[in-house]
């Protein structure tokens, strides 16, 4: 970019002026006086101005004999600044969806708050958050102030050990490139009394009921079998499907992403061994031979059976909405797994980093060579015979932008979250079903969950009298987080990252070597299915880490809406930076997740 500058070639060779700059030793660092007294982006550009360089380029060696190209450092100054000027004003005008935030309503309609989030807050005996309590809360939320935050009104506010609220300020934090969290608009949550949140209820009741039944055995499993037949039974069954039709073993807790249900149940990106320099994530050379590997992506998974099942007692349910700390801890195997059930996966997202999976996925994408990459990618062998790309359009630049993009998507969710939805967790949903069947209270409460076969399985394995019935068997010891429900920050920063890899690689490039899980996770062995493209399994990492969530009781599927504010946050990320390169580049090209091709250019996004 600014071609005109750098090819500019009257350098100045005088030397540098005694006076003008200072360079300190420890660091190596030279910086111009004026810079350091003055201060301040516009005194900056004047200082560097005023130190007697050319408007081109300037010398570094007092001979005259070491030229240093390049704009001069103001003009650089300004040119980044206009850079950034141009890109932010792109979003001023952007359309993004109505200004005003839709919300579902539920927090104005209910005086006692049921279809609102509260954990940690003070709950009354059914675990109704008390008012006071609450409004302490949304004057916090409506201020802004850190002091009101701390001067909300908690349970069990002198236990060392108590759940705490999880990052609220992080709803007002700004981005400095991209898209700001707060811009996003998405559809409004679920109520509380709606076919969808009951069908999405009775959804989460069974997999609390099948978590240890292996993948590669949906399609011959009695439960998983009578999981779809009962989800079909709902009015809202087109919730659990991308293009209609009726659930079956095949779709069952798939995901509606295109290609998340091309395959084995877990993403390629999840199994595949890979390298971290000299560091081998499983046995990278076995797939580099053609062999299927031995040892591939393992973590300690925990043990099967109700003994990792959770919050199935009132008094401890109610303990932790009060913010009080478990009183069961998870038991894990000894020896090492594979991705094989619902309960290891969920395990893996409990205490997973938001930029882990994606990076893992880049180092994979990295791994099968130049074939791999985006056919635009200026550094291609068959483009360009003198460069490679590393710092743009290669490795560095790629695992800077996918470890960047979640935060955005977090940011995004996070807006959502505290400051416009305020959605109950599915725990506490069941708390209110509990409370309604005791007779204690009469909450809105769809009467198509109270009919389900999986609310009644429930109630007959995990029951243990009347005043533990219906609730939710939890994966995690605490609970769901100490934040909102609605969107998932999983599916946010999961689809971010997914979103970025696929501007930098081939979405149709078919994965080598695809593998797939024993019953028991103690092996891969090979796929030998259709092709499983980059796109596809992509798209399904995406699906596998947003529901994995909701297999763990911690998410609503409509939760997971949040891979589009990740999904927006990314392409924010690539419209800035697509403005950065020096590089002869005919833009980013992919695939959103509602199918649409799209190519970013100059910050600019077209369809395809």
């Amino acid at each position: 970019m600014h071609d005109d500058k750098l090819k500019d070639t009257n350098i100045d060779h005088s030397p540098l002026p005694d006076s003008a700059s200072v360079t300190t030793q420890d660091s190596g660092l030279m910086f111009n006086r004026r810079d350091v007294l003055v201060g301040g982006a516009s005194a900056a550009v004047v200082a560097a101005a005023s130190t007697g360089f050319s408007n081109n380029a300037m010398a570094m060696d007092g001979s005259g004999m070491h030229p240093v190209f390049g704009s001069a450092r103001a003009d650089r100054r300004l040119d980044a600044f206009e850079l950034r000027v141009d890109a932010a004003e792109t979003y001023l005008t952007l359309e993004n969806g109505p200004d005003v935030q839709p919300v579902s309503g539920d927090e104005g309609l209910y005086d006692d708050f049921r279809g609102s989030f509260s954990k940690s807050l003070l709950h009354n005996d059914v675990g109704e958050v008390e008012p006071a309590s609450y409004n302490s809360f949304l004057n916090a939320l409506e201020s802004g102030d850190n002091d009101d935050f701390e001067n909300i009104i908690v349970g069990n506010p002198n236990e060392t050990g108590r759940i705490r609220l999880v990052s609220p300020q992080a709803a007002y934090a700004f981005e400095l490139f991209g898209v700001d969290g707060n811009d996003p608009r998405m559809l409004a949550a679920p109520t509380f009394a709606s076919a969808e949140t009951a069908a999405e209820m009775g959804e989460l009741y069974w997999y609390s009921l099948t978590r240890d039944v292996p993948f590669s055995e949906y399609d011959s499993n009695g439960d998983i079998s009578a999981a779809a037949a009962d989800l079909n039974a709902f009015s809202r069954a087109d919730i659990f499907l991308r293009d209609g039709g009726v659930v079956t073993p095949d779709t069952l807790f798939r995901g509606t992403l295109p290609g998340a249900e091309v395959g084995p149940f877990v993403s390629q990106f999840l199994l595949q061994p890979f390298s971290i320099g000299r560091l081998e994530i499983g046995e990278v050379s076995a797939i580099a031979a053609g062999r299927s590997p031995r040892v591939g992506q393992q973590f300690r998974p925990p043990r099967q059976g109700r003994r990792n099942d959770f919050m199935t007692n009132f008094s401890e349910w109610l303990n932790i909405q009060n913010g009080g700390a478990p009183s069961a801890s998870t038991n894990f195997q000894v020896s090492t797994r594979h991705l094989a059930t619902m309960r290891q996966l969920s395990e893996f997202v409990h205490v997973d980093f938001p930029v882990q999976t994606g990076l893992y996925a880049a180092f994979i994408l990295l791994g099968y060579g130049e074939a791999a990459f985006n056919p635009g990618n200026p550094y291609l062998s068959n483009i360009s015979n003198t460069q490679q790309g590393f710092a743009t359009f290669g490795p560095a630049d790629i695992t800077h932008l996918v470890t960047h993009g979640p935060r955005l998507g977090l940011t995004g969710a996070w807006y959502q979250k505290w400051l416009a939805h305020r959605r109950l967790r599915p725990e506490v949903y069941a708390g209110r079903i509990n409370v309604q069947m005791r007779g204690l209270r009469e909450y809105d409460i769809h009467q198509e969950i109270l009919d389900s076969n999986g609310l009644a399985r429930v109630m007959s394995e995990f029951g243990s009298g009347p005043a533990n019935a219906a609730l939710l068997p939890m994966g995690y010891p605490e609970g769901s987080p100490a934040h909102p429900a609605y969107p998932g920050g999983h599916s946010t920063f999961v689809a971010a990252a997914a979103t970025l890899l696929k501007a930098f690689f081939n979405e149709d490039f078919e994965i080598p070597n695809p593998v797939q899980s024993n019953r028991t996770g103690s092996r891969l062995t090979p796929y030998e299915g259709g092709a499983l493209t980059v796109g596809g399994e992509l798209n399904k990492l995406v699906a596998n880490i947003t529901h994995a969530r909701d297999a763990a009781g911690m998410h609503w599927r409509s939760d997971g809406r949040g891979n589009f504010i990740g999904e927006n946050q990314a392409l924010g990320v690539l419209r800035d930076y697509s403005r950065t390169y020096n590089e002869t580049f005919d833009g980013f090209e992919l695939t959103l997740f509602s199918g649409q091709k799209v190519r970013i250019q100059d910050g600019e996004m077209t369809d395809i």
